[in-house]
């Protein structure tokens, strides 16, 4: 029987000599069950070695700078869609809500539309294209479009940020320090962040677990800006423990 280490690295060279190769075809061609082969995948991502997207595979070696907003919903989907729920569930009805570009904060918007009651403001444009689905005031900041991110970025949205306060900040980020707190990938992200945040009454993180010591570079947050942080069940003990000297935060763990 070959064993995981094989197994694992003839996987790692077939997706490295055809950039991207689907899920389906790994298990034909590697003989090895569904299961397994997706234990396989889960490893080789948590190493940093190749980027799963719903039902194919990426050699992360072929991606140059920042991963597209369409690739990173397709990442563990019903995780983000778990943690946008938890989320959704903490704000009260007849709160002002801003809502963060990016794809778990999208699934907490997407929730908070369709359950209605609460005032939207977003930085997101593909939250926006879910606007005739709100039944209640869902509003845009303006500014310069980051195109691969879907995010309204730039002194234009600071500019509308000076005037608007908000209940809670439903924040995402691309990467998690445990010792600094909340990172994105660009300085502009970074700027509107903050701002929102300042500005905010109560500030909510969602994240995975596996936003965990990945390599992003800019710091928007520490941890003590945030009262919740809601993410999956995996996050490992010693985490809990390191963060729970924080004043103020609470962790939210999905099911």
């Amino acid at each position: 029987m070959m064993s995981a280490h094989t197994r694992q690295q003839e996987l790692l060279d077939l997706v490295r000599s055809e950039t991207t190769v689907s899920v389906s075809n790994l298990v034909d061609r590697l003989g090895a069950s569904p299961a397994t082969v997706r234990r396989d995948l889960v490893a080789l991502e948590d190493a940093g070695k190749l980027i799963r997207t719903h039902g194919a595979v990426m050699d992360r070696r072929s991606v140059t700078g920042e991963v597209s907003f369409s690739v990173k919903r397709e990442r563990i989907p019903g995780v983000k869609r778990r943690i946008g729920l938890a989320a959704a569930a903490l704000i009260p009805e007849g709160a002002s809500v801003f809502i963060d570009a990016g794809t778990t904060c999208l699934e907490a918007g997407i929730a908070l539309i369709e359950r209605g009651g609460c005032a939207i403001y977003t930085n997101s444009l593909p939250l926006l294209f879910q606007a005739e689905k709100a039944g209640a005031p869902l509003v845009s900041i303006g500014g310069e479009l980051r195109a691969i991110s879907g995010a309204m970025v730039g002194t234009l949205a600071l500019d509308w940020l000076d005037h608007l306060r908000f209940d809670y900040a439903v924040m995402g980020a691309s990467g998690l320090d445990l010792q600094t707190g909340a990172l994105t990938t660009e300085l502009m992200e970074a700027g509107v962040k903050r701002s929102v945040i300042k500005k905010s009454k109560q500030s909510m993180l969602l994240a995975d677990c596996d936003k965990i010591d990945q390599s992003v570079s800019v710091q928007f947050a520490p941890w003590s800006d945030f009262q919740v942080w809601v993410t999956d069940a995996s996050i490992p003990r010693e985490l809990k423990q390191k963060l729970k000297p924080i004043r103020g935060l609470t962790i939210h763990t999905t099911n």
